[in-house]
């Protein structure tokens, strides 16, 4: 069930901030085919191997091998269905921890920096599934199907970039839309940081289910952890979850697990903003 869109006042003006994403250094080796791209990420001690190929028309098969675990999606973007599974080397069920989603989110700036993520194509869909897999908490079974079709699964709100829409989310003491869990967010700001604006002026550390909050920065409502290099996906969805994760709880947090599910098929089949 989709929520309507709730327009906040534009009257607080945008702190200054430096603008950019911020990816810390890495080595990525790709090899492009016809039918796809495959290769490693290493970062530190850390080594990720990938590869997205077509096997069908506007079907991707996505594999990546992460600290002894594989984890894998089939994306048919023509039906907008995704088949995603995740399992140890022995086969059998595991989690993602906090180093597995900090290497994967590393990986997804270095693979839009080098190869772009605004097509409908095998490196998108690639950066796309890691991205939501860098996002995923140990609560949410790694298998699982995601499915989307727009305004009933998911509402852009590319219309409302550079403009503030409530995000809410609910919690074991907030339901959605109470003033505790709900701010009033600035769509699509890139910067390294959130603001808050918080007794006259825009700070960058974290609150907590403070009441009603002017926030921007960071990309906010984009389908995805941080800032692209190109151009955002902003929905409605993501919106709610990033504000869930950057107002008293963290990415892997239980209470965040609804908007992340509800956000899924918005990061894997919503279209980039134009502009953005």
């Amino acid at each position: 069930m989709k929520r309507t869109l709730m327009i906040a006042g534009m009257s607080v003006l945008l702190g200054a901030c430096a603008t950019g994403t911020d990816n810390a250094p890495g080595a990525l080796d790709v090899q492009s085919s016809t039918s796809g791209l495959k290769g490693t990420y290493t970062l530190g001690k850390s080594k990720l191997k990938f590869s997205s190929t077509e096997v069908g028309r506007g079907v991707y098969d996505v594999v990546v091998d992460i600290n002894g675990a594989t984890l894998s999606a089939l994306v048919d973007q023509t039906r907008r269905v995704a088949e995603v599974d995740g399992f140890a080397g022995n086969g059998a069920d595991t989690q993602l921890v906090d180093a597995d989603r900090e290497l994967l989110n590393k990986f997804v700036g270095a693979i839009n920096e080098q190869v772009g993520s605004d097509r409908a194509d095998a490196a998108s869909t690639l950066s796309r599934v890691a991205s939501n897999w860098s996002q995923t908490p140990e609560t949410v079974p790694l298998q699982r199907q995601v499915a989307g079709e727009e305004n009933r699964d998911w509402t852009s709100i590319c219309a409302y970039y550079y403009y503030y829409v409530d995000a809410t989310h609910d919690d074991n003491n907030y339901n959605d839309f109470s003033p505790y869990s709900t701010s009033h967010a600035h769509v699509g700001y890139r910067s390294a940081s959130t603001y808050y604006y918080v007794n006259g002026s825009w700070i960058t550390t974290t609150q907590n289910h403070v009441p009603l909050l002017y926030e921007y920065g960071n990309c906010y409502g984009n389908c995805g952890a941080g800032c692209p290099s190109g151009a955002q996906t902003l929905t409605l969805d993501c919106h709610d979850h990033d504000q869930c994760v950057r107002n008293g709880h963290a990415i892997a947090s239980l209470y965040c697990d609804d908007e992340f599910t509800s956000a899924s098929d918005d990061e894997f089949f919503a279209p980039t903003c134009s502009g953005t």
